[in-house]
């Protein structure tokens, strides 16, 4: 049997690309998957200080005609990697109280909210003419906080860091 992949052609919202899917669970061949990269840049503070840090991401976003979503998560920094997944169903409300949460914006673009202990991180994907797409991802302290939370790569304990920023971003439809 062979994956059906769609091709889109202009101009596309999430919902009209949830249309053209056929009702299905996540992890059916008919399915569009997203593919999502993106680099940061850090410096830890605390417990150890560590300037510079780079880390790259991979997202795979795989979204069924049935407004599933699956994504396939890891991070990679040095010699040092982790990954994790989740499945959800796709809302335009979100799902409050969770880590992470993708869901649909009332003019069609996905994004993804992450509650860290102390940022937010919200990644909205646009969907282009073309069959391309656009990844945006910015960090935010939450109120009263001047470090970002993050667990670390190495020794999956939370680290503490004065600066990140994300340095490059690609998003691909397939």
């Amino acid at each position: 049997m062979h994956d059906r992949v769609h091709r889109l052609k202009g101009p596309v919202s999430l919902a009209l690309l949830l249309s053209i899917l056929p009702m299905s669970p996540v992890n059916s061949a008919s399915a569009t998957v997203i593919d999502l990269t993106y680099d940061s840049l850090m410096d830890m503070v605390r417990p150890e200080v560590h300037p510079g840090i780079a880390v790259h991401h991979n997202l795979q976003v795989t979204i069924s005609g049935g407004g599933g979503v699956a994504e396939q998560r890891d991070r990679s920094a040095r010699q040092y990697r982790d990954q994790n997944a989740m499945t959800q169903v796709l809302s335009s409300a979100g799902d409050e109280g969770t880590y992470a949460a993708w869901r649909i914006a009332s003019d069609g673009r996905l994004i993804r909210t992450q509650d860290d202990p102390q940022s937010m991180r919200t990644m909205t994907v646009t969907l282009l003419p073309g069959n391309t797409c656009r990844l945006d991802v910015i960090d935010q302290l939450k109120p009263g906080f001047a470090e970002y939370a993050f667990l670390r790569i190495s020794t999956h304990t939370i680290g503490y860091f004065s600066s990140y920023r994300v340095t490059r971003t690609t998003c691909t439809i397939r």
